[in-house]
């Protein structure tokens, strides 16, 4: 005969504590410690495992949560994944994961089925714009508790996470002018990005109050913050005399695919031109100079945006979260070997 499955109430009955007990130990809630110590040996012992699907079920819930993101291959979003799933590894619930751009062009289909067929608790959404407010109305028509990560715009349907990029960019302001510069430049992503904005704002003020010329000549806004718009803009700005000794970058991406074309055209970093990306992605530490960037807590912002999936219900309206950004001082940054006149 095969060995019966031990249920809940024969984990309790061999340890001598209630079923509300065990109930309790297994969804994390306060459980003293030799309680938790005899719980942990006995469910060993008998080889207990408990049935997700029953437990979803009676919480009302599918155990998934869904996120749609432009493309899983960005390096950006790879840090914020690694937190979605570690928090998602301590709720007992799993990952739908769909690529809005994943054969080239733009499809929210899959996501939306999702949503329409009701088979997520929660969605999340990084760096969304005004292409997926249609996946935004579905989501608040179906009550599908979303998070957006660093959204493009301001938006008030869902709660929104992002990093404090206004007083990121005064500090990158702050960096450059100790080390003596006097005329940067500002490369950005899209113009309509928040987060572009808000740098770009940020270090504006900074250099200002600090008597730094930002050049208009060197700033502007990229069509993407992909590398090949970071090397495009090399391309023109590099084919008349500098007239800065520093550049910003709306992300690394950018920064990483202007040094590129930088070094290819002689330019020496930070001696000829100084550098400052943002987001800390893991090629800005292993290219040469390193890059000197801002990191945001991407491994944090992921863990939260789960974990309000789960708590939505107990917020009045969604929240919208700024979370504090560092700078990452590598070789790329450094004294100005030169003298610009603005």
């Amino acid at each position: 005969m095969p060995k019966k499955k031990p249920t809940i109430t024969t984990v309790a009955a061999a340890a001598g504590v209630a079923v509300s007990t065990v109930s309790r130990y297994l969804n994390g809630h306060y459980v003293s410690r030799p309680v938790r110590a005899r719980l942990a040996d006995v469910i060993e012992t008998l080889g207990y495992s408990r049935s997700w699907t029953a437990r979803n079920l009676s919480l009302g819930r599918k155990g998934c949560i869904g996120v749609a993101v432009d493309s899983s291959e960005d390096p950006w979003f790879t840090q914020l994944l690694t937190g979605i799933e570690e928090e998602l590894s301590t709720r007992d619930a799993s990952l739908m994961l769909a690529s809005l751009e994943l054969r080239g062009n733009y499809d929210a289909r899959i996501v939306q089925d999702w949503i329409r067929g009701r088979r997520i608790d929660g969605l999340i959404v990084p760096k969304s714009s005004q292409r997926e407010h249609a996946l935004l109305e579905a989501a608040v028509d179906a009550q599908v508790p979303t998070v957006l990560v660093a959204p493009h715009e301001i938006v008030r349907m869902a709660a929104v996470i992002r990093g404090d990029n206004l007083t990121a960019g005064r500090t990158v302001a702050s960096h450059l002018a100790s080390l003596g510069h006097k005329v940067v430049g500002f490369a950005g992503g899209p113009r309509y990005s928040i987060d572009s904005q808000h740098r770009l704002r940020g270090l504006r003020e900074e250099l200002r109050r600090r008597g730094v010329t930002l050049h208009p000549r060197a700033t502007a806004f990229c069509g993407s913050y992909q590398a090949e718009a970071g090397t495009r803009f090399a391309q023109k700005l590099l084919e008349r005399p500098l007239d800065v000794t520093a550049m910003v970058f709306g992300n690394d991406a950018l920064a990483l695919g202007f040094m590129r074309v930088a070094q290819q055209r002689g330019v020496r970093m930070p001696r000829d031109l100084s550098i400052v990306g943002f987001d800390n992605i893991a090629a800005g530490a292993l290219a040469w100079p390193g890059l000197t960037t801002v990191a945001q807590p991407m491994r944090e912002m992921g863990r939260d945006a789960v974990r309000y999936l789960f708590e939505a219900s107990s917020h009045r309206k969604p929240p919208s979260i700024d979370y504090p950004m560092e700078l990452v001082m590598r070789e790329s940054t450094g004294p100005p070997g030169r003298n610009v006149t603005p």
